[in-house]
């Protein structure tokens, strides 16, 4: 069996905590820019799978400011105790990606282009 030195495993960690500070980009809010009919499809069908297939209504313009997007329950009858639904828009590295806040479940975007908020 052959031994390493200690120099060469010290160089070896150095190399692989840089490649994992590269990789593990903190995700930054993010605004949908230049949105289509086809972005717009995938966001209404992402933020519907997101709340159970419910019925969504979102404006043409929704996210397209900001990184906030909050979904009222819709009332139908009296008062409605349901509180709204939370989405953020972030860029996780090059990618889109909506994140409900309610259970941190993300959504990537493949049809949508983000530029940071």
């Amino acid at each position: 069996m052959r031994c390493v030195s200690v120099p060469m495993f010290l160089v070896m960690g150095i190399l692989l905590a840089g490649c994992q500070a590269r990789a593990a980009r903190p995700d930054v809010p993010a605004h949908v820019n230049n949105p289509t009919a086809e972005s717009r499809a995938e966001l209404l069908r992402v933020v519907r799978d997101a709340l159970n297939g419910s019925e969504v209504t979102l404006a043409d313009d929704a996210l397209t400011k900001d990184s906030l997007l909050i979904i009222e329950p819709k009332h139908l009858t009296g008062r409605d105790l349901r509180r709204p639904e939370h989405f953020r828009l972030v860029l996780s590295g090059s990618r889109c990606v909506l994140v409900h806040q309610g259970t941190e479940t993300r959504m990537r975007l493949t049809k949508t282009t983000c530029a940071v908020e």
